[in-house]
């Protein structure tokens, strides 16, 4: 605002200058001289506010993100939805397995059907390695399946995943009983 003030008056001294010029050529020359300072002054200010301006907005550009990142938002969005064995969708509820493929298929990444397939499916990575969007398989009960059980990790030794019959969509620690369970992790 101040420099559009600072243009407002080199203008107005400008208009001065015209009207006075056959009166006073002297006091024209100090006015004119004046004029030029203000608006060489107001130029630069305005150059730099748009350099500023710019920098700004190209700052604030929204980064792209990845599809194990993109996984993990439209996993935490189904906290609280029920657990349906096979289920595969927000509407009847979902499963392990169901949850990891609808999360990662709105990244537009192909995930099997079983928990055992997508561990098959995915590159292994080790429990110390842990990146947000991770695998995470479990073995949980007795069946003959190695793997029967998946969650995806969201750092910070947490991960989400639906638990069983009764159960909801949930945030759960990685804490001593899931690490004893755990059969292996995999990256997408």
């Amino acid at each position: 605002m101040k420099i559009f003030h600072q243009i407002g008056l080199c203008l107005l001294l400008l208009s001065m200058q015209t009207t006075t010029f056959a009166a006073n050529k002297v006091h024209d020359k100090q006015l004119l001289q004046a004029y030029d300072v203000l608006f060489n002054k107001s130029v630069k200010k305005i150059a730099t506010a748009r350099k500023n301006i710019s920098k700004k907005t190209a700052a604030k550009k929204p980064t792209q993100r990845t599809p194990q990142i993109n996984a993990t938002l439209v996993a935490k969005k189904q906290i609280n939805k029920k657990y349906k064995w096979g289920g595969t969708n927000p509407y009847t509820g979902f499963d392990c397995s169901g949850l990891m493929q609808y999360a990662y298929k709105a990244s537009k990444v192909h995930l099997p059907r079983t928990a055992a397939a997508q561990y098959k499916h995915t590159k292994r990575v080790s429990m110390k390695n842990l990146k947000v969007g991770d695998l995470i398989f479990f073995h949980t009960r007795r069946t003959r399946a190695r793997v029967n059980h998946v969650g995806i990790y969201l750092g910070g030794g947490k991960f989400i995943h639906a638990p069983r019959r009764g159960k909801l969509v949930s945030i759960t620690d990685l804490n001593s009983y899931w690490r004893r369970k755990a059969v292996g992790a995999g990256r997408v």
